[in-house]
């Protein structure tokens, strides 16, 4: 009697579902390939971006030259007016000064001033000194690299006057840039002068 005998091929089952995990590991790796390429493309703007921050941060600085302080008189026992003279940081960009926001503070109060034509309880004013290639007017109140200018402040409109052995803080917050501060003590006695110097100070 002749016996049929049957063999069992898997073969092709195998190869179908190799096929099946070819493909889903192509799927998987262009979906990750998205990704990253989506992730490094948002990376690479936000590095850009904080880039340029960083580097008006660092070169945004604003140097103050000098500190003045001024009486009505001989007499008069507080500073009534300060007067500072600025200019840009070596390296540094453009600044507004109508942008920035002055910080005066003494041993009574904390007072912000922004700019503004004529020095009051809110505002500081600034004057040209010196400025070569016309940065600054009297609409424009931009300066760079080379030019100077006066910043002052009316102490007794916004409530920092000071009298002797007093110390007063003048912090400038441009509207890019590191914030600069000066911090000065007045004298010992102004004696008979209307114009004291307080920074750099007098020997």
């Amino acid at each position: 009697m002749r016996k049929n005998i049957f063999f069992r091929n898997d073969q092709g089952q195998v190869g179908i579902g190799t096929l099946i995990i070819f493909i889903a590991m192509v799927l998987v790796a262009a979906i990750a390939a998205a990704v990253l390429i989506q992730t490094s493309g948002v990376l690479q703007q936000k590095a850009q971006s904080t880039g340029t921050e960083a580097i008006q941060e660092v070169s945004g600085n604003v140097v103050i030259e000098t500190v003045i302080g001024t009486r009505t008189n001989s007499t008069a026992l507080n500073l009534v007016q300060y007067d500072l003279t600025v200019k840009v940081a070596a390296g540094a960009g453009m600044i507004d000064l109508g942008q920035t926001i002055i910080t005066v503070k003494n041993k009574d109060s904390t007072t912000a001033l922004s700019h503004g034509t004529i020095a009051n309880a809110t505002c500081f004013s600034t004057a040209e000194i010196r400025d070569a290639d016309d940065s600054y007017t009297s609409s424009t109140f931009v300066i760079n690299s080379g030019d100077l200018v006066k910043i002052s402040i009316n102490a007794t409109a916004a409530g920092i006057e000071t009298a002797p052995r007093e110390d007063v803080s003048f912090t400038l917050t441009p509207e890019s840039g590191t914030p600069v501060r000066i911090g000065v003590t007045t004298p010992n006695s102004y004696g008979i002068q209307t114009v004291v110097s307080l920074f750099p100070v007098e020997v």
